[in-house]
C-alpha cells in the first residue's frame, strides 16, 4: 500500500491551512465594514508596506530620528539606512540624493562634527540668507530646540535634499 503521507500533500494541505487563516484574518479584519472601506482599508495596507519611509528604524531621541519624521511628514523620503549623522551625506550621495551647499526649506542640514554627527531640518530660509532649523538632540536627547544658523556658518554644513515620496499618502 502507497503512503498517503508525502511532501506533496504535506504542502498542499500547509498551503490550504495558509489560505484559510488569511481568510479568517481579512473576514474578521474588515467584515464589520462596508465593502468599499475595508477595500481602502487593504490598499492602505499594501501602500505602507510599499512605503520606504512607513516606519522610522532610526534610534528614538536623536536627531537622525526627528528629521527622519520631519521629511516623512513632508510627503518626501530619505534611506532608513545611512546609520549616524556623520555618514549622512556621503550615503546620501551614494544613495543618488542632491548634496549641495544650497538651503532650501525642507532640506536638511549635516555636519560631521561631534562624536557621531548632526542633522537638522531646515524650517525657512531668511531675507539676510540665514537659516532657521528645527533639530533634536542638540544638547539633550528628545529635546527639540530651534535656533537661527548665519549665512556665514553654513560653510560647516551640507545640505541633503530628500526626494519626493511615491508612496506617500496624498
Amino acid at each position: 500500500m502507497k503512503h498517503i503521507i508525502n511532501t506533496k500533500n504535506i504542502v498542499l494541505v500547509t498551503l490550504i491551512i495558509l489560505l484559510g487563516l488569511f481568510g479568517f484574518y481579512l473576514y474578521n479584519t474588515y467584515h464589520a465594514e462596508d465593502p468599499p472601506t475595508w477595500m481602502a482599508n487593504i490598499k492602505e495596507d499594501i501602500r505602507q508596506m510599499r512605503d520606504p519611509m512607513h516606519h522610522n528604524t532610526y534610534d528614538k531621541g536623536e536627531c537622525t530620528y526627528y528629521v527622519f519624521d520631519k521629511v516623512k511628514a513632508d510627503g518626501n523620503m530619505i534611506e532608513k539606512s545611512w546609520r549616524d549623522a556623520e555618514h549622512w551625506a556621503n550615503k546620501a550621495e551614494e544613495d543618488g540624493y542632491i548634496v549641495n551647499n544650497t538651503p532650501k526649506e525642507g532640506a536638511l542640514l549635516q555636519t560631521d562634527t561631534g562624536p557621531i554627527g548632526h542633522v537638522a531640518y531646515i524650517e525657512h530660509i531668511n531675507d539676510d540668507d540665514s537659516v532657521h532649523i528645527s533639530e533634536m538632540n542638540l544638547h539633550e536627547a528628545y529635546e527639540i530646540t530651534e535656533r537661527t544658523i548665519d549665512s556665514e556658518q553654513l560653510e560647516a554644513y551640507q545640505v541633503i535634499h530628500p526626494k519626493e515620496n511615491p508612496h506617500a499618502p496624498k
